[in-house]
């Protein structure tokens, strides 16, 4: 419901309580009518307010969008403004043409217990909408006359909770002597697909299954809606909504251009005359899901046993590096190290869920951590923060992100930051729209003179300048810096990520910095 509904004069708290009470059940009345329903109340300056609209999902709305929240003049809601104002509604051909065929519309104003205007209440059917329901049987056409006015009445207790009126489900109409008296082609259909022979001359609830009688009766004990999901032994799944209905104090043509009286009664009425049921079949649609999630358990177990792969193999790669002779073969393997663990990560994230994108700032300062513990010098002090806000990227994506994060923080490590007994880096993340920036700074040695990272001889740099415009499809800059650096926000003092409360001067302080400008992709897309 609209929040402007509390700038709406002369409502009380009683009529607003009145109104949500006709807005939850605007939806499942909506789908079985195959209408647009529209909930409107009186706005200051002579104006409309749409406070609630329920498009159906049985049809196509009228809508391109929700309505709800949208403000007209008299003018343009000739009707509605007569029920306001004037307590009497009335019906209209709109000059909005859905599907090829022009509108409905029909409005009714809702009263209160002092019979004051507070809302009004607008059904809006497509033409070929209404000419098909007028073909429809009888009871039905009755039964969704009684359902309307329960609405109206804000009477149809836990419609809240149901689930929509799809298309292709089955409904069928019970009398309070539970015999069945109408039910669609679409329900003998399914109950034919369960074994069952249907009979609608005169065919009690009984004669179905267990759980139809079950819910029709306590519908019509409780007077409420209530919605079951049953799986049989079979492997049918099957969601069953009942619905009470009361019976409808006026003819229909009369009901609104007749006082609010003669339309809800001088006495509230608790009797259940009928229970409408709605069968939907969800037995394809939960097989798939099952399905589905079988197959991203294992995906998940597969990323998990290849993290614990990537792991080994870079544990392998460290006993190798301590038994290396040459200072220059254990840096190549700690390198190595590095690239295999930023890559474990990424599996390590998509087998705790491989549905939902990655954190790309979580994901920096795993990787933080990892440069720390394995590229750190203990007799130096460096301190990396991560700040910016929280970017989600597809796995295709944060892969190499992971990769040119690793990559930069070690060049910091080994070259930046090479003969200072301490420092920082910096890792800030831009969401730019359409784009991110990925920017790495360190506060150690500037470039050398007529540096070019695509000429670098560091096989690094040539990593990350591959990744960069072939993988990601951006640009890389890197440059020598000399300004203030920013305090970082992220804080982790167990694993060495900087804690902002520890003291480092950071006025005017030398470095480099590199910026990776990429476009997102889809999150849908990988």
């Amino acid at each position: 419901m609209d929040a402007r509904i509390s700038e709406c004069p002369n409502l009380t708290e009683r009529d607003q309580e009145l109104l949500r009470r006709i807005e939850a059940g605007l939806p499942i009345t909506a789908d079985i009518s195959r209408s647009d329903l529209l909930l409107c109340c009186q706005f200051p300056a002579h104006r409309i307010l749409v406070v609630s609209h329920a498009a159906p999902i049985s049809i196509s709305s009228s809508y391109p969008q929700s309505a709800t929240g949208r403000i007209d003049s008299p003018d343009e809601q000739p009707l509605v403004w007569q029920a306001l104002t004037h307590g009497r509604g009335g019906r209209r051909q709109l000059e909005v043409v859905a599907r090829g065929a022009p509108v409905i519309q029909v409005v009714y104003p809702i009263f209160d217990e002092a019979q004051r205007v507070v809302a009004a209440f607008a059904i809006e059917t497509n033409m070929i909408a209404h000419e098909r329901q007028l073909r429809r049987n009888r009871s039905f056409r009755q039964a969704t006359v009684w359902l309307q006015d329960m609405c109206m009445r804000g009477e149809l207790a836990g419609a809240a909770d149901l689930s929509r009126f799809g298309l292709y489900d089955g409904i069928y109409l019970a009398d309070r002597s539970r015999t069945i008296i109408y039910m669609s082609g679409i329900a003998s259909n399914l109950f034919r697909s369960a074994g069952l022979e249907v009979d609608l001359a005169g065919q009690r609830t009984s004669e179905l299954e267990t759980q139809d009688d079950e819910m029709v009766d306590w519908v019509l004990r409780t007077g409420n809606c209530l919605e079951h999901r049953h799986e049989s032994v079979d492997g049918r799944v099957w969601v069953r909504k009942a619905l009470p209905l009361r019976r409808s104090s006026t003819w229909p043509p009369l009901r609104y251009r007749l006082p609010q009286w003669a339309i809800f009664g001088a006495r509230e009425r608790t009797t259940v005359d009928a229970v409408l049921v709605l069968l939907h079949n969800a037995t394809d649609a939960v097989q798939k899901q099952r399905e589905l999630n079988v197959k991203s358990a294992l995906i998940q177990e597969i990323h998990h046993r290849v993290k614990n792969n990537l792991q080994t193999i870079a544990a392998i790669l460290r006993i190798q590096a301590r038994r290396a002779k040459g200072e220059e073969a254990r840096t190549h393997l700690g390198d190595a190290v590095n690239r295999i663990l930023s890559v474990a990560v990424i599996h390590e994230f998509l087998s705790e869920d491989d549905a939902q994108p990655i954190n790309i700032r979580d994901l920096c300062a795993r990787i933080a951590q990892q440069v720390k513990q394995v590229a750190g010098d203990p007799e130096q002090k460096v301190e990396i923060g991560i700040r910016g806000p929280n970017i989600r990227l597809p796995a295709g994506q944060a892969t190499p992100v992971a990769l040119v994060v690793n990559e930069l923080m070690l060049n910091a490590m080994e070259h930046g930051l090479s003969g200072h007994s301490r420092g920082h880096i910096d890792v800030e993340l831009r969401d730019l729209g359409d784009t991110v920036q990925v920017v790495v700074q360190n506060s150690g040695s500037r470039l050398p003179p007529g540096f070019n990272a695509q000429q670098s001889g560091s096989l690094g740099l040539q990593i990350v300048h591959t990744l960069v415009t072939d993988d990601l499809k951006g640009s890389l800059q890197i440059e020598s810096i000399s300004r203030r650096m920013a305090q970082p926000e992220h804080c982790d003092a167990e694993n060495g990520v900087v804690p902002s409360e520890t003291p480092l001067d950071r006025a005017e302080l030398l470095g480099t910095q590199a910026v990776i400008t990429f476009p997102k992709r889809s999150l849908k897309v990988d």
